[in-house]
């Protein structure tokens, strides 16, 4: 690590050392902007005017009110702000292009001592500035000639400047930051990035704004050179003639900034000067990285750094085009002085706080929101604590990750979803320029909504998403947007985002009116499950962003309004309201009720039979068909159904759905077995080897190993279903037990009255009543899992894959499988079973799919 300054100048301050580099580097480049440069002696001199003139004209006044700076970035600016300190007074950067009411209420808030313009004279700025406030010309000031006396004593302690950031309330909360802060935190980055008098630093973000600190001092105080550029307008599409033009040796903005100009970037433009890629204030993702790899030179070092307008250098991590994705999305390795600790129950993950003595002074004007946030460390004198906000994992090396924002963290119908992860999903999907995702509504009313700027159709969104997310994280609706808004610091505009609405999404298909009164009916019901304007004839259910939630509800609605029992089966046969309207309307028994083969996805490769876990049928088919769509594939899925009660012994079972199987293609088989829908399907691939026939493919996912007390269950369970039903409900609320004394016990008040309606919802959920169609489908479940479970598994001579959570690896399923296969391979992804296919099914569809393509290699082979 190369040093940029001695150490000890950090007990110095910023007008001191920019003096330093100055002398240093008298007719080096400080500043280089639409063509023209600035020299660091001619801005040292352009300082030290501003700052005689300001003296003079502040004469008197009292040195705890700031200097507000309404400026475009850019010589005359950066002179103002050196020249304002030099003075012995802090001050204010505020952005022209800021909308009227912010500025206005800043300055309101501020109380200047002066307000400092480039255009004093305007009715705009007589209109914003506060009354009895001095307004001063930028330029006036800067022609004033400096005098032994324009520099004042300044300490390391002093204030330099306040920065305003939007509050959780939406209130501008103003920072404030020490010149001894400003000093470590550049020393930090330059030492990190070698930054010296050779480098050219980009400047993306307004001076309004935390992000442009490290870009300003980090040259102007090591000896390098900052080049402002401006994004608005047609500015990303400028941006790479700009980095050529100016030869620039460091880029930093935000990650979509960065994605952006990867997009532009197709060769002409020369950036073999770039020897480092800055990227923070918005998550990194590996295809971040990849595009680094793709677009960038092998010498350019790509950086992700931790930041905040509160703390600006707290982790740095680096990469070059061999280095691995660590996963998540890294914040790297601990900096100098810098301690950063994870609140949370596990001490590897939580919300990242940190602990420094380098913490900002506070927020202007707000003594209480200070000592919440900035809270003293007990025992260390001159230390204190800030919570970020941001969620983080520490690895065993070191790195931290990045998990997302504390208040970024969405529940969608009770699953926990990352709002970076969905958009991550989004821009891995080819075509997709930019993605947000986030919440919409309010109450139960709630939705996960995509916004997306890109070429590819709702479809293909659908589908690459179902491919990666579990269910739980595909947004109920997708909008389509030229391109996303965005904040001065390139960040998404997330206020600025448009309404979902509830018009019709733009499908594959074209819009159909429907024709007659069963497909009206039909088509009414859909739009209003989905909450949508109109559904046209031929609109898929599953394409518009129904789910197995909605699926369930629209059954149930079409139940009442046809006077005819349609199933999961049916939907998932005919998912348009034509075809669904057919089957309703037919007095025939619908072909999927006699079938035991449903068809999941089409495909014209071999068919992938799914024996589904559960009850095997019904609602539990949404289950497979979500397991067809993040596995995928050339060819169709097809799932098995158990049937109704009673079910026959398993060898009976098996035989069976064997015979169906051969009777619907020809081998060599792929079998894939679900929960307890493995132990099926195991026996099934047992009985086609016996049979002379070849399987190809016999994957186990998470399927539990039916030992002595899951046979004493099997019993239970078709000898006393209610019992068996009251026995595993008690058994999932004394799980759940644990959850809830944690929670009482981080209660500070309140504690009665919680555990007296969670006890009042356990008691009424341990044996809920349940109308005919549940009995029936507990029925069915029961008589299935115990022909399942009563099973005794014998050797298989064939090839067995196996999928199995981290908490049933434990437990020794997988392995007890593994045993009897003569030839086996086990995979595990994290968590417990309930959360198998509805948090990791991106994963095990992954898996899933490997499997099946090496299969498929396999038979070409032969």
């Amino acid at each position: 690590m190369t040093a940029p300054f001695p150490k000890e100048e950090i007990e110095g301050s910023i007008p001191e050392r920019f003096r330093r580099a100055a002398r240093a580097h008298p007719n080096r480049p400080a500043v280089s902007e639409a063509g023209r440069t600035v020299t660091y002696a001619e801005l040292e001199a352009r300082a030290a005017a501003f700052a005689a003139a300001l003296a003079d004209r502040l004469h008197g006044s009292s040195r705890e009110a700031p200097v507000a700076l309404v400026a475009r970035a850019g010589a005359p600016l950066f002179a103002a702000m050196l020249g304002t300190l030099e003075a012995g007074r802090f001050y204010v950067p505020l952005d022209p292009a800021l909308p009227d009411a912010r500025l206005r209420s800043i300055l309101l808030d501020l109380d200047a001592a002066a307000v400092v313009t480039e255009d004093a004279s305007s009715v705009r700025t007589q209109a914003l500035a506060p009354s009895g406030v001095s307004v001063l010309e930028l330029e006036t000031l800067l022609a004033g000639r400096a005098t032994a006396a324009s520099s004042a004593f300044v300490t390391p302690g002093d204030l330099a400047y306040v920065l305003f950031t939007s509050g959780s309330t939406g209130r501008p909360k103003g920072v404030m930051q020490s010149h001894r802060n400003v000093l470590h935190n550049v020393w930090k980055l330059a030492s990190g990035l070698a930054i010296g008098p050779e480098d050219r630093i980009t400047l993306l973000s307004s001076p309004s704004f935390g992000a442009s600190v490290s870009d300003i001092y980090g040259a102007l105080l090591t000896g390098a050179c900052v080049c402002p550029f401006d994004l608005s307008g047609d500015g990303l599409r400028r941006l790479p003639d700009f980095l050529e033009r100016e030869s620039v040796t460091i880029y930093h903005s935000v990650p979509s900034v960065f994605r952006s100009l990867s997009s532009t970037l197709d060769g002409r433009a020369d950036v073999s000067t770039l020897r480092m890629l800055k990227l923070g204030g918005e998550a990194v993702l590996a295809s971040d990285l990849d595009l680094y790899r793709n677009r960038f030179p092998r010498s350019c070092v790509f950086h992700v750094g931790l930041g905040s307008t509160e703390m600006a250098v707290m982790r740095q991590w680096f990469a070059t085009h061999d280095t691995p994705w660590p996963g998540g999305s890294p914040l790297g390795y601990a900096v100098d002085g810098t301690e950063v600790v994870l609140l949370g129950e596990d001490g590897d993950e939580g919300e990242i706080a940190v602990v420094a003595g380098t913490l900002p002074i506070g927020y202007w004007k707000d003594p209480e929101r200070t000592a919440a946030t900035f809270v003293p460390v007990p025992g260390r004198p001159d230390v204190r604590m800030f919570r970020t906000g941001d969620l983080g994992r520490l690895l065993p090396d070191g790195c931290l990750l990045h998990l997302g924002r504390r208040d970024e963290r969405l529940k969608v119908r009770g699953h926990r979803v990352e709002a970076g992860e969905v958009e991550a999903a989004l821009l891995s999907i080819p075509g997709v320029r930019e993605a947000a995702a986030g919440m919409h509504g309010a109450g139960t009313g709630q939705r996960l909504i995509a916004w997306v700027a890109g070429d590819p159709s709702l479809g293909t969104l659908r589908r690459g998403l179902s491919r990666t997310l579990p269910p739980s994280m595909i947004p109920a609706a997708i909008v389509r947007v030229g391109t996303l808004p965005r904040t001065p610091t390139g960040k998404v505009d997330r206020e600025a985002l448009p309404e979902p609405g509830t018009a019709r999404p733009d499908l594959d298909v074209a819009f159909r009116a429907p024709a007659g009164e069963g497909e009206t009916a039909m088509a009414s019901a859909f739009a209003e499950v989905l909450g949508l304007d109109r559904v046209g004839a031929d609109d898929d259910f599953f394409e518009l962003g129904g789910d197995s939630l909605s699926a369930v509800e629209l059954l149930t609605l079409l139940g009442e309004r046809f006077g005819k029992d349609l199933s999961a089966v049916d939907l998932l046969e005919a998912p348009t309201p034509a075809t669904l309207a057919a089957r309703a309307g037919s007095d025939a028994t619908p072909p999927g009720a006699a079938r035991k083969l449903v068809r999941l996805s089409n495909g014209a490769g071999r068919p992938v039979f799914v024996i589904p876990g559960g009850g095997g049928d019904d609602e539990d088919l949404f289950a497979a068909r979500r397991l067809s769509r993040v596995a995928g594939g050339s060819g169709p899925f097809l799932a098995l159904r158990s049937g109704p009660a009673p079910h026959p012994p398993l060898d009976a079972l098996a035989s069976a759905c064997v015979r169906e199987i051969r009777a619907a293609a020809p081998g060599p088989y792929i079998l894939v077995g679900d929960c307890m829908g493995g132990v099926l399907a195991f026996e099934m691939a047992r009985r086609l080897r016996d049979e002379g026939e070849r399987v190809a493919l016999l994957a186990l996912l998470d399927t539990p190993f039916p030992g002595i007390g899951r046979r004493w269950r099997a019993w239970l369970r078709s000898c006393a279903p209610r019992a068996d039903r009251l026995w595993s409900r008690i058994e999932y609320f004394a799980g759940r037990a644990r959850y809830h004394a944690g929670v009482v016990r981080a209660l500070p008040r309140g504690r009665l009255a919680y555990l007296r309606r969670i006890g009042g919802v356990g008691a009424r959920g341990i044996d809920p009543p349940a109308d005919g169609r549940r009995r029936q489908s507990l029925a069915r479940r029961a008589s299935y899992l115990g022909s399942l479970a009563a099973w005794r598994p014998r050797r298989f001579d064939g090839p067995a894959r196996i999928v199995e959570c981290a908490r049933w690896s434990e437990r020794g399923h997988g392995a007890a499988w593994a045993r009897l296969a003569a030839d086996s391979r086990r995979r595990t992804v994290d968590g417990d079973h309930a959360g198998f296919l509805l948090e990791h099914g991106g994963e095990v569809g992954a898996i899933l799919s490997e499997w099946i393509a090496e299969a498929a290699e396999l038979e070409k082979s032969l």
